[in-house]
């Protein structure tokens, strides 16, 4: 297996690719949980923090497939160049905003803008090695794949952590001001790398192409799926409002990485199982489990107890 790896490593742009990709998706486990914790230091109100992340994530599920739709026809470069910058600028702006005391309406707009911003750099590294991955070698890019899920499951281990931690350590806006950093670490390490970029993806003729959302089959899926972003979003506000009520507002990044870590370990069981039951059985017993297990949420305050249902719940969501 590891000799699959040294392979798909030794590509060229490979590794540039993968840090490039991986440092640009760390906001994306971040953001949440730092304009919540960043909101309750200035207002102090939990609810409020969750309609800002409850504004954020619905803009973001809009804005990632219209920007990832401009890619195939514009280029990745072109989005980048576009859509980064101007999630820096209204990111800043937000904090700024916050700290001035201005009024609440300028705070949703800014945030609208910023998510508006969001681009998926997980399915931009993924078309890229697609793109480097010739015929000879198409056994790597199951290996890709491999990688880039196993990134996105250690991006969401690592950035609650990282985010509460440089929160206690430094100032309420830090976590924000270091997902900026990563996306001006990380976005160029991938937008300039010319080898690996895909280019346009050509249309013949003016022929019109219907939408993918009206294929049913994916709207069996897609509509569960936002709902399931929303149970994120609450997940993340009710673990820090429990935390910071038992004085311990540090450790919410540590649980949502316990939750991840669920996630991490049943996706790699999940892959490595030969399963005879259908992929559409197991989506609906994960999504029962997922359901099944937030029932408990409201009647536990035990954080240790809170620990051990976070990562059983991880356990269904990263299969879905």
């Amino acid at each position: 297996m590891l000799s699959t790896y040294r392979d798909l490593f030794k590509l060229p742009g490979a590794a540039r690719i993968a840090s490039g990709g991986f440092i640009a998706r760390m906001p994306i486990a971040m953001d949440a949980i730092a304009i919540i914790l960043f909101i309750y230091s200035v207002d102090k109100r939990f609810a409020l923090a969750g309609a800002l992340t409850a504004v954020a994530a619905v803009t973001t599920v809009v804005s990632s497939p219209l920007w990832s739709k401009v890619a195939d026809r514009k280029g990745q470069r072109f989005v980048l160049c576009i859509a980064v910058p101007i999630r820096i600028v209204a990111i800043i702006s937000f904090i700024n905003l916050v700290l001035a005391g201005a009024p609440i309406w300028t705070w949703f707009l800014s945030i609208f803008i910023a998510e508006a911003g969001s681009i998926s750099m997980g399915s931009m590294s993924r078309r890229r090695w697609v793109h480097i991955i010739d015929g000879q070698d198409k056994h790597l890019l199951a290996t890709s794949y491999a990688y880039e899920s196993l990134a996105d499951e250690l991006v969401f281990i690592l950035g609650p952590v990282i985010t509460t931690a440089i929160v206690a350590a430094i100032d309420p806006a830090a976590g924000l001001i270091l997902g900026i950093l990563f996306l001006l670490v990380g976005v160029p390490l991938v937008a300039t790398h010319k080898k690996s970029d895909p280019g346009v993806e050509l249309h013949q003729g003016e022929e019109k192409q219907s939408s993918v959302m009206r294929n049913r089959n994916l709207q069996a899926i897609a509509i569960p799926m936002t709902i399931i972003g929303g149970c994120f979003s609450a997940v993340n506000i009710c673990v820090v409002a429990l935390t910071t009520e038992q004085d311990l507002k540090a450790v919410s990044g540590l649980l949502l990485g316990i939750w991840a870590v669920g996630g991490a370990l049943s996706a790699l069981v999940n892959g490595a199982i030969r399963w005879k039951i259908s992929h559409g059985k197991r989506f609906i017993g994960y999504l029962l489990g997922m359901t099944l297990i937030s029932l408990t949420f409201p009647f536990i305050e035990n954080l240790y107890l809170l620990g051990f249902v976070l990562f059983l719940q991880g356990t269904c969501i990263a299969p879905l």
